[in-house]
């Protein structure tokens, strides 16, 4: 008798598993952990600094910023002196994993926040006007929507932030942590306070039995197979997504093996990795949580303004951080985990929103930095 053929899994079930629908092989680096990638790829990790023009030092640090998917929604207009116009990149949304842009402005306001804390080692104040056209519909983002802009103040208007140091070391750690080894007592209470600056609240869930809901319901929800950058000529060519630089998806990729929009089976080997694949994700001292009252497209842009100086706070401590948002995506097949995420952390969705969540503590390997587009490609002709 032939044995039972594994279960097919729906695509559509498949890619809600998956948040989009990747696919990691066998030996497959996850993002950020991908070995030898291409110099050029990487390399805007340590030029930010040559930069004289104190707009271009401002850029050259911004785009290091945390982004999902690494999709680096960014351009920027330098049309007006001492004015820098940041504008969503329309080329560069996620209508799939993001059909209402949330994820995009949190990118965008990560992004904002490390072009002004670059500012200030120059000695420059900088005002920041969100959506000067006005902010966008709640459920759409308009391509070219200009985000915020920018103004410089004069020179010596601004003390240098402490945290500049931080920009080109911060990296997000996709790997195993150290499930024994807590995070300082005080870290909490200062990522609380610098959250509230921002008009959010933030927290740590540590405790045994939240951390296993949580992991409960952020087992699944991995990256977008659409974006995985297969090879050093991808990643290089691209500088975001998802990098897979493996010599074995590279050579199964090259003779047509792997497909990283295939739908694995249930009961397969390749859905069995999958799920082992996972495995790391769910080690650490506990999860990160941003949160705002309400959802308003400000509160958005400041939710990445917030995190981005907690992720900077915990790099200066040696402590990692990994965002596993995916459950906190608003299409439909979404709203089991939504609502779940929500309770769990004693939030009520109706009235507040979670804008971030990533599990923290110290990475069992040093983590590294993931590809990044030149500064020329964010300047609008």
């Amino acid at each position: 008798m032939s044995p039972t053929p594994p279960t097919p899994l729906p695509r559509r079930q498949f890619i809600r598993l998956l948040g989009g629908g990747a696919v990691l092989a066998a030996g497959v680096p996850l993002a950020g952990c991908a070995g030898g990638l291409p110099d050029a790829a990487v390399a805007a990790w340590s030029s930010a600094g040559a930069e004289t023009d104190t707009r271009r030092f401002m850029l050259a640090h911004a785009l290091l910023a945390p982004n999902p998917h690494n999709r680096q929604p960014w351009l920027a207009d330098l049309s007006v002196p001492e004015r820098i116009t940041l504008i969503c990149d329309g080329e560069r949304l996620l209508p799939e994993t993001d059909p209402f842009g949330r994820q995009i402005l949190v990118g965008c306001g990560a992004f904002v926040e490390l072009a002004v804390i670059a500012a200030s080692q120059r000695g420059r104040a900088v005002s920041v006007t969100a959506f000067p056209d006005g902010a966008p519909s709640p459920t759409a983002m308009p391509r070219g929507t200009r985000v915020a802009t920018l103004q410089l103040g004069p020179e010596g208007s601004a003390a240098a932030d402490p945290l500049f140091a931080q920009i080109p070391r911060r990296h997000t750690a996709k790997s195993a942590y150290d499930p024994q080894r807590p995070l300082p007592a005080d870290l909490p209470a200062t990522w609380a306070a610098t959250a509230a600056r921002h008009g959010l609240r933030a927290g740590v869930a540590a405790d045994p039995e939240r951390l296993a809901a949580l992991r409960r319901i952020t087992r699944a929800w991995l990256e977008s197979a659409r974006l995985m950058r297969i090879g050093p000529k991808a990643i290089e060519t691209h500088r975001d997504g998802i990098s897979i630089n493996g010599a074995m998806p590279r050579a199964l990729h090259a003779v047509g093996l792997f497909n990283p929009m295939e739908v694995p089976q249930r009961g397969s080997s390749l859905f069995k990795t999958v799920m082992d694949r996972w495995v790391p994700f769910e080690t650490g001292a506990g999860y990160l949580w941003l949160a705002s009252t309400g959802n308003d497209r400000r509160s958005q842009l400041d939710a990445g303004r917030a995190y981005v100086r907690l992720h900077l706070q915990a790099t200066a401590l040696g402590i990692d951080l990994h965002p596993v948002s995916q459950a906190l995506q608003e299409f439909p097949e979404m709203r089991g985990p939504y609502d779940a995420v929500h309770r769990t952390l004693g939030l009520d969705p109706a009235t507040q929103t979670l804008q971030m969540l990533a599990r923290t503590g110290y990475a069992l390997t040093p983590s590294k930095p993931s590809p990044r587009r030149g500064l020329g490609s964010l300047l609008q002709a």
